[in-house]
C-alpha cells in the first residue's frame, strides 16, 4: 500500500511541477523531467528502487509507451509526410549519422588513450541516436503549435529513433563480434541485429 501512495504522491507532484513550469512560462514537460529527477532513487527517493522494480510498474510503463506510441502515430499522416519527403529524409540521416559518427570517433578516441578498446566508442555513438519525441510532442500539443517546423517535427523525432535502432542493433552486433573472438561470422551479424533475442 506505501508503493502504491509513494507513487501517486510521485505523480501529484509532477503535475504540479508541470503547472509551476507552465506558469513560468516554459513547458510543462520540463517541470515533469525536473520532478522524476528531484522525487527519483537517486536523489530525494519517494519514488523508491522497489517501486521501479515492481512488475505492475513495468506494466504501467509499457501501457504509457503504447499511448505516447498511438499519440504519435496520430500526428503522423503518411500523405503530409510524402509532401516533405526528401527534407525529413535528409535532415533525419545527416543529423543522425553525422551525431553517431562525431559520438563515436569521441569516445573512441577517450577509449584508445584510457587503455580500453576503442571500439567500444561506438555503443556510445548508437545511444546518442536515441531521441525522446514525447517532449516534443508535448510542448506541440501544450502551446497548439502550427506551421513548418511543427509538422516536420514528429515525423523527424520518430523517423530519428528508428534509425537510431537500426544502427544501435548493428552496433551491437559488430561489437558482438568483436567480443566473441571473430567467432561470430560476419554474415550473421545482420541476422543478429534484427533478432528480438
Amino acid at each position: 500500500m506505501e508503493l502504491i501512495v509513494r507513487l501517486l504522491a510521485v505523480i501529484v507532484l509532477a503535475a504540479l511541477a508541470g503547472k509551476l513550469a507552465s506558469k513560468l512560462k516554459m513547458p510543462a514537460v520540463l517541470g515533469f523531467l525536473i520532478a522524476g529527477m528531484a522525487f527519483g532513487p537517486h536523489a530525494l527517493n519517494l519514488l523508491t528502487q522497489e517501486i521501479l522494480d515492481h512488475p505492475a510498474y513495468h506494466t504501467l510503463i509499457s501501457l504509457l509507451e503504447c499511448g505516447m506510441g498511438l499519440m504519435l502515430g496520430s500526428e503522423m499522416v503518411w500523405r503530409k509526410m510524402r509532401s516533405y519527403g526528401k527534407q525529413i529524409v535528409v535532415i533525419t540521416l545527416a543529423q543522425s549519422l553525422m551525431t553517431f559518427v562525431v559520438v563515436s570517433a569521441a569516445f573512441s578516441a577517450i577509449f584508445y588513450w584510457t587503455g580500453l578498446p576503442a571500439f567500444l566508442g561506438l555503443i556510445f555513438g548508437g545511444i546518442a541516436l536515441a531521441t525522446a519525441p514525447a517532449p516534443a510532442l508535448s510542448i506541440v500539443t501544450e502551446y497548439k503549435t502550427d506551421g513548418p517546423v511543427t509538422k516536420t517535427l514528429i515525423p523527424l523525432a520518430v523517423i530519428d529513433d528508428v534509425i537510431a535502432i537500426c544502427v544501435f542493433l548493428s552496433v551491437m552486433g559488430v561489437v558482438l563480434r568483436q567480443t566473441a573472438g571473430d567467432a561470430l561470422p560476419w554474415y550473421l551479424i545482420p541476422w543478429w541485429s534484427c533478432s528480438p533475442f
